[in-house]
């Protein structure tokens, strides 16, 4: 992929973004719009998404790229975890601002952002098989540790892991493995409404940052710290890594995307159920998701210079 490809499909997503902040400011979207867009896509449009990538050829080396590439990121974020635990410590920090540190810094939005992100630059298929590999390697420690972080008495709910997206991830599996493929009107279908996924899920991001104070989010060192290592440090950190590793250039890229995409909303959504800094998560998330304009053109293009995409 050559840069100025790269920053073609960068420009395309910049701009839907910017319809989000451009339909908020005019009143066209609210904040109710903007939940219902919201469960639209993770109910509807991403397990589409995921469903019509099963049919693609290939189907049990797709998985095992899949399954490379969630254990390269849980590897990732297993690592990173560590180095903001020390971190913590190191800073003497509450227990509250602690876990956002982890969740935030580390955790990144894989579903809104990172499949959009891989779908645009790397195409469909990319984007359900290794967005998928991400939500799984998201899920399995956000819902553990992370979870745990800030809330110790807290214990680890089935209930949590059965969404549509992981319900369907689980199918897309199954499907690849088996050789098994939807009918061909199905099939269209979900193409048909999972190419809705990039566009909606980056015109909410557009609206959640058109809603955000921002004079609260510069004024927080804290918040640049948490920016700093979620948009920079550690995809930079895990660029130097992947240069290392014998994977395939698409594989090595897409993991690369997830782990450049700004902090994952749930860390704010549990901050706020268990009254733990959630101002301090939810300026961390729309924080990193603005930072994202200047760091994700300047990781990608280092990675798609450097892996050789």
């Amino acid at each position: 992929m050559s840069v100025a490809i790269l920053l073609q499909q960068i420009l395309i997503i910049f701009l839907e973004i910017g319809t989000g902040i451009v339909i908020t400011k005019i009143g066209i979207m609210d904040d109710k719009n903007s939940k219902f867009l919201s469960n639209l896509v993770m109910a509807v449009t991403l397990p589409c998404t995921l469903l019509a990538s099963a049919g693609i050829d290939g189907g049990r080396e797709a998985v095992a790229g899949m399954l490379k590439g969630y254990v390269v990121l849980e590897i990732f974020y297993i690592v990173c975890i560590c180095l903001c635990l020390l971190l913590s410590r190191a800073m003497h920090l509450t227990r509250g601002q602690k876990a956002v540190l982890v969740g935030a810094a580390v955790m990144p939005n894989s579903a809104f952002i990172g499949i959009p992100l891989i779908t645009a630059l790397l195409g469909s298929e990319a984007g359900a098989l290794y967005g998928a590999a991400g939500i799984m390697a998201y899920n399995i420690l956000f819902f553990t540790y992370v979870q745990h972080l800030f809330d110790p008495e807290a214990k680890v709910s089935l209930k949590a892991f059965l969404t549509p997206t992981n319900i369907t991830t689980a199918i897309m599996v199954v499907m690849l493995v088996s050789g098994l493929r939807l009918p061909g009107i199905l099939e269209s279908f979900c193409k048909a409404m999972g190419n809705t996924t990039t566009p909606l899920a980056l015109i909410i991001a557009g609206g959640m940052l058109a809603r955000s104070d921002l004079k609260k989010l510069v004024a927080n060192p804290l918040v640049w710290l948490i920016t700093g290592l979620r948009c920079l440090v550690f995809p930079l950190g895990f660029l130097a890594v992947l240069c290392l590793l014998p994977l395939d250039p698409t594989l090595r890229m897409a993991v690369l995307i997830l782990a450049s995409c700004p902090a994952g909303s749930l860390t704010a959504v549990l901050a706020k159920q268990y009254d733990t800094e959630g101002e301090l998560a939810s300026q961390a998330v729309a924080h990193s998701t603005l930072c994202i304009l200047i760091s994700v053109p300047l990781v990608l293009s280092l990675g798609s210079t450097l892996l050789g995409l």
